[in-house]
């Protein structure tokens, strides 16, 4: 349990540094599934790039990390698990209708590369590929959208209920 808290302790202050930005990059390196379900646990969303300002507004985030390669990535939340063909982010169940994979990917090498991650292909240049969803890789949450559409409650103001 004190593990733990440290652990979410350094998340919290991790995401203090960057809570401008719509991203928070977590330090701890979990399986895909495991990253999903701690954006969860720590009230943010599964990280979806969803057009190339996401994708510009991720990289200006991910610029205070210099580690390059596939090996030094990070989850981002779409997988193709239940359909082969096609990956779709877990948050919105949208398919991929941006991307920016590295040359040849996704490539499912092995027949076992279903989630997608965002990697430092070299300082400054960020790239997406397909890799195993069991391997340990730091992952990144974004904040949760804020609905436009005003609340049941916002729409009933001026009507007297029974």
């Amino acid at each position: 349990m004190k593990l733990y808290l440290i652990l979410f302790g350094t998340f919290l202050v991790f995401i203090s540094t960057v809570s401008a930005n719509k991203y928070v990059i977590s330090n701890q390196k979990v399986t895909f599934h495991e990253g999903y379900l701690r954006c969860r646990q720590y009230g943010l969303d599964p990280a979806e790039i969803l057009s190339e300002s996401d994708q510009k507004e991720l990289e200006e985030v991910l610029q205070l990390h210099k580690e390059v390669g596939v090996a030094n990535g990070y989850w981002m939340f779409a997988t193709n698990l239940v359909d082969k063909t096609t990956y779709y982010w877990l948050n919105s169940n949208l398919p991929l209708f941006y991307s920016a994979f590295s040359a040849g990917q996704p490539d499912n090498a092995g027949n076992r590369e279903n989630c997608l991650e965002i990697f430092q292909h070299s300082i400054g240049v960020f790239m997406w590929n397909d890799y195993p969803c069991d391997t340990k890789l730091r992952f990144i949450c974004q904040h949760k959208l804020k609905k436009n559409a005003k609340s049941c409650d916002e729409n009933m103001v001026g009507f007297d209920l029974p």
